[in-house]
């Protein structure tokens, strides 16, 4: 009878043992699992502000503006391509033929700097640029062989002799665009020819403030002249403390140009 006792009592404190073990066991398999689902919880904020400091990162608020200098290369151009250098800036040059032939150094120094090379003819007279389709045509192929014949680069960028208008008739353009050439105007004109010192600095950010108001993108025409030259500093400083990221045009880029409305006609005698 005693022994049936004590197997009974030893029977009974095993299985109370078990039922005791399990309930541990199971609250702490419980307390793995929060704690796992604490930490993933913890690891996907982690990521996700990874994440988001990334996009910020990445989109960095950068304005674009696109620099241009007209009629080079010259002796200044040294100085300007050391002063966009000197601000990481890129720009877009449209050279005229006979500037490229009396400064091919220039020309060279210009592409391994990586700006852009455009063409801008060879005469820069009006009376012979636009006299006919054909002549206009014809500076811009034998600017572009020449351009191919220093650096061994085609380039299809072009600009004509005071711009599109009014001389650039729908006829003219038809037979520069059958040619693939791609024509660029500007939006922002620095006046750069006409004034001195600083004041076409100033004429320009006025005229760029505008431009970012409304939206747009600023396409800035200046010269490649000494006078530029020493005032780009300037003008590189406030793009830059105003979040500006100064790019070249590439072949690709969708072309700028001014509306004719009713002002485009052909050139005249009485020009």
């Amino acid at each position: 009878m005693r022994m049936l006792k004590l197997f009974t009592f030893l029977a009974c404190f095993i299985a109370i043992s078990f039922v005791i073990q399990g309930y541990f066991n199971h609250d702490h398999e419980k307390s793995k699992a929060k704690n796992s689902i604490v930490k993933g919880h913890q690891t996907d904020l982690e990521f996700k502000k990874l994440e988001t400091d990334e996009e910020l990162n990445s989109s960095n608020g950068k304005k674009t503006v696109y620099l241009t200098f007209d009629d080079g290369p010259s002796s200044a151009t040294t100085h300007i391509l050391d002063t966009l250098h000197e601000f990481n800036a890129k720009a877009t040059f449209f050279m005229l033929e006979p500037s490229m032939k009396k400064f091919p150094e220039a020309v060279l120094k210009i592409v391994e700097e990586g700006h852009a090379v455009g063409l801008h003819g060879v005469t820069h007279n009006k009376d012979l640029f636009y006299k006919s389709e054909k002549s206009a045509l014809n500076e811009m192929t034998t600017a572009q062989a020449t351009l191919e014949q220093i650096t061994r680069i085609k380039t299809n960028l072009i600009r004509t002799p005071y711009g599109s208008v009014p001389y650039l008739t729908e006829s003219y353009r038809k037979v520069l665009d059958r040619h693939g050439f791609k024509l660029w105007d500007w939006n922002v004109d620095s006046s750069d020819w006409s004034l001195s010192g600083e004041k076409y600095v100033n004429t320009v950010i006025r005229q760029i403030e505008k431009l970012i108001d409304a939206g747009e993108t600023p396409i800035i025409l200046m010269h490649d002249k000494e006078n530029t030259a020493n005032q780009l500093h300037n003008l590189l400083t406030y793009l830059t403390e105003h979040g500006f990221q100064m790019k070249k045009i590439e072949e690709n880029t969708k072309p700028y140009n001014f509306n004719c409305y009713d002002r485009c006609r052909r050139l005249s005698t009485r020009d």
